[in-house]
């Protein structure tokens, strides 16, 4: 998170939330920006002490759209949605300091094996490649990314000995690539050591735009030596009292995207769920047999994180 992209928010909990999904600091003091809920009286008065120097974005209904455009308010500064994809490029417009680099290692973690990493990570894979050049990265040793994405990796002992030298050209040579856009590097029996996952994701950054890990759970320490990345961590987590104690004892950075599967919850204990992944096994059952993109309820959520990681990531 950059120190200076702070945002002065004036509202609900869920303007917070996106403002951090964005990698911005909800601040007042040194704020850069204001965000404010036009709804919400209370927000307005607060929002009224700030410097006038202070450029304003404001959430609005579309009843006041009318009015707002007979005042002659700019409508560039105006939303409706707190959606991170809406917010985000009006927001980093107004920001004069340095923005947010762009995210280029995605880390796709859980709170315990089963709860859909591995389904997440091929899906955005398959979506994201459309727009950008994706490596994907087994860092599990278990293979099954390369399944859902219909290859066969080589293993990571083939990569071991290469620690020290692993450059895009060795990627080239070694990753498989079952369709244009994307690369697939790590398979079977084995997971990574910690020295080669890193080689691997230093050169796999180098060859294409984005690099998305399939990473172990959460307190893996494969998955903890992926923060030297400065990724954008998924992790997903069941709505289930199994789940939510993981998230306090082992807690993820404040701007992880904690994502309810097979859940329309909007929070998994006290962590506010960044997106929901709905129970869709007809939707996944048709998608076995082809191995394609999932479609239905569950292809529509994926389809916005999608979107989201490409806004990230660019």
């Amino acid at each position: 998170m950059i120190p200076s992209a702070r945002v002065a928010v004036f509202g609900g909990d869920e303007l917070r939330t996106s403002v951090r999904a964005l990698g911005l600091e909800p601040a007042i003091d040194g704020a850069a920006v204001a965000l404010v809920d036009t709804r919400d009286d209370d927000a307005l008065r607060a929002a009224a002490a700030l410097p006038p120097g202070i450029p304003r974005v404001g959430l609005v209904a579309d009843a006041d759209l009318p009015l707002l455009a007979a005042l002659g308010i700019d409508a560039s500064r105006l939303v409706r949605s707190i959606e991170p994809a809406v917010l985000g490029p009006i927001l980093m417009s107004l920001i004069p300091s340095e923005p947010r680099p762009a995210t280029r290692v995605v880390v796709v973690s859980g709170v315990r094996g089963g709860v859909g990493r591995t389904l997440l990570a091929a899906n955005l894979a398959l979506r994201i490649c459309a727009k950008l050049r994706v490596c994907v990265v087994d860092a599990t040793g278990s293979g099954a990314v390369s399944w859902w994405l219909g290859c066969t990796s080589r293993p990571w002992v083939e990569l071991e000995g290469l620690a020290d030298e692993l450059s895009p050209d060795h990627l080239v040579l070694l990753a498989e690539s079952p369709r244009a856009g994307i690369h697939v590097l790590g398979g079977p029996p084995h997971s990574p050591s910690v020295a080669v996952l890193g080689a691997t994701v230093r050169a796999a950054m180098a060859l294409d735009d984005l690099v998305i890990v399939d990473a172990p759970n959460v307190g893996d320490h494969l998955t903890r030596a992926m923060s030297v990345f400065g990724p954008r961590l998924l992790v997903l987590a069941y709505d289930d009292p199994w789940s939510a104690p993981v998230l306090v004892a082992d807690p993820p950075p404040d701007d992880a995207w904690i994502l309810a599967s097979q859940s329309r919850a909007t929070s998994i204990g006290s962590r506010p769920a960044f997106r929901a992944l709905p129970r869709d096994e007809s939707a996944v059952a048709a998608a076995l047999g082809s191995r394609a993109a999932i479609r239905g309820a569950l292809g529509k959520a994926y389809d916005d994180l999608a979107e989201l990681l490409v806004v990230d990531a660019t």
